[in-house]
């Protein structure tokens, strides 16, 4: 418990709770096409079962962020963070639980195209073309490694 207390103490730190950010809780995308298509996939992950949360950490130009709880994985990792940014890209990592004692320290998957791409075109229903420009949006942003003490 100490430990994920000091981890806690670290990553907040660095990274404020969405608690004080309540835009990015709700989603507050850009007036661009990016934007349009951000949003339109947020709303279809929450239909996916995809929450707002305010315990997520927000990182820097984040603008909106979802979390889904997933059944336990052989690695340990049992939740999803989808977060999106003011220049277009929307990034899924997948952790565990964010109150878990080893969230911080225990595995987490910086790359979740795959997962998003699995969601998108195998569990959403939306015109190819607009699946195809949001898929465009997906990519990396590697803030959760200055979570983590070293």
């Amino acid at each position: 418990m100490r430990e994920w207390a000091l981890d806690l103490h670290y990553a907040v730190s660095r990274y404020p709770s969405a608690l004080f950010f309540p835009k990015v809780v709700w989603g507050s995308f850009p007036k661009t096409e990016e934007g349009m298509y951000q949003e339109i996939f947020f709303k279809e992950l929450q239909k996916n079962g995809f929450r707002r949360t305010v315990w997520q950490l927000v990182f820097p130009e984040q603008s909106a962020g979802l979390i889904k709880k997933i059944p336990l994985q052989e690695d340990g990792t049992n939740e999803y963070h989808v977060r999106f940014y003011s220049d277009g890209i929307i990034h899924c990592e997948s952790e565990v639980h964010r109150f878990s004692p080893h969230h911080f320290s225990g595995v987490r998957h910086k790359d979740g195209t795959r997962v998003l791409e699995k969601i998108l075109y195998e569990e959403m229903e939306l015109h190819l073309t607009i699946k195809d420009k949001i898929r465009k949006l997906f990519g990396i942003k590697d803030y959760a490694e200055h979570c983590v003490r070293k």
